[in-house]
């Protein structure tokens, strides 16, 4: 639901020229490498490293956020934003390549890719003369690619004409997620989020990075998230926000996302998203089975629960759906570490078949030692 793709966080941060784009790449402009990541390994808890920390949740805040059923008129640019973006991705479920693109209108009009081969090092690409423009429809334009809602076909169209790759995908028959926020943080920030797509089973065609010829997706799963507000992603004052997706073999999907505030409160949502319907509910969480990876620790798993859910609708959450409780796993982890910020934007799942991401952000003030 909240997605930074990194996702959100991890392209932002571009353009070395801004602290943003420091926070979310961790790579030189026109760069590309796979992020430095130790082998993982058991988060220690005594001894010389054991100052690395465990960036653990302290308390849940279940109170509740507004939300609807997202649709597209929920998807046009939002000015006075401090921070937008429009993500998307798709993944193959039988050799979990995933290609992820992402434009921002702000805090600098900039696009970036994220490229997860079969074989090989994942790569985060920026595109820094990306000049983005959205209008309503939604039609987001760049000189990199441009992300369109076709009402005639009823679907999502990405178009990707970058330096580093070219796409042509229909989102076709997805299923929407929720609209919401604002969730409201430290120093009087507010983070919206909607996800037309939660999930879809997409067609056309992609040419990844250093491939010379074109990959079908057809049958691939496919997914859309827009995010904006007055936030920065860099902002010490908070600690980071959790958020995933999971496309689910029966074609179904689980979404997560939400922030974690500078007291380690958590404040945050889980969902389910199937043919008939859409609800979800403000969860507790809980984080373990911790790994080290450089001098950043992540959970390799994140459990949400809540006793009963509600159902997203046009009008609004209504009636009394069940509860849910899921867990997300990360399966191989990709981390980069800017200093300012810290994620994985590693691949992930819920139950065994399905396919998915999973971000665990934090600031660099929320990883120092606390007296």
């Amino acid at each position: 639901m909240i997605r930074s793709t990194v996702q959100r966080a991890a392209t932002a941060l571009a353009l070395s020229t801004t602290a943003l784009a420091l926070a979310t790449t961790a790579l030189v402009p026109g760069a590309a490498r796979p992020a430095a990541a130790a082998p993982p390994a058991e988060a220690p808890t005594a001894g010389p490293d054991s100052w690395i920390p465990r960036t653990d949740i302290k308390r849940s805040d279940l109170t509740q956020v507004p939300g609807k059923l997202a649709e597209p008129s929920d998807d046009g640019p939002h000015p006075g934003s401090t921070t937008e973006w429009w993500y998307v991705h798709v993944m193959d479920p039988s050799t979990h390549r995933t290609f992820i693109a992402m434009l921002f209108t702000a805090p600098v009009p900039t696009a970036v890719i994220f490229w997860y081969p079969e074989r090989g090092a994942k790569t985060v690409l920026p595109e820094p003369t990306a000049r983005v423009t959205a209008a309503d429809g939604p039609v987001v334009e760049s000189s990199a690619g441009s992300l369109v809602f076709d009402r005639g076909r009823g679907a999502y169209h990405l178009r990707w004409h970058g330096t580093f790759a070219k796409a042509d995908i229909w989102f076709d028959r997805a299923l929407p997620g929720v609209t919401g926020g604002p969730i409201r943080y430290d120093g009087d920030q507010t983070m919206y989020w909607s996800a037309p797509v939660a999930t879809s089973r997409v067609r056309g065609w992609l040419r990844p990075p250093g491939a010379s010829a074109r990959v079908s997706v057809n049958g691939w799963r496919g997914y859309h998230d827009h995010n904006w507000g007055r936030f920065s992603v860099v902002d010490q004052r908070y600690s980071g926000w959790e958020w995933g997706v999971s496309h689910e073999p029966d074609g179904t999907a689980t979404l997560l996302g939400g922030v974690v505030k500078g007291d380690g409160t958590w404040q945050g949502v889980v969902g389910r998203v199937t043919a008939r319907e859409t609800y979800g509910c403000m969860s507790t969480i809980k984080l373990s089975d911790w790994r080290v990876s450089g001098l950043f620790s992540y959970p390799e798993t994140t459990a949400l629960s809540c006793p009963s859910s509600l159902l997203a609708t046009p009008q609004g959450l209504k009636g009394t759906r069940p509860g849910l409780r899921t867990s997300f796993h990360v399966v191989d982890p990709f981390v980069l570490d800017s200093g300012l910020l810290a994620l994985p934007e590693s691949l992930g799942r819920t139950v065994p078949g399905s396919l998915g991401l999973i971000e665990h952000i934090r600031t660099l003030r929320a990883r120092l030692p606390q007296s």
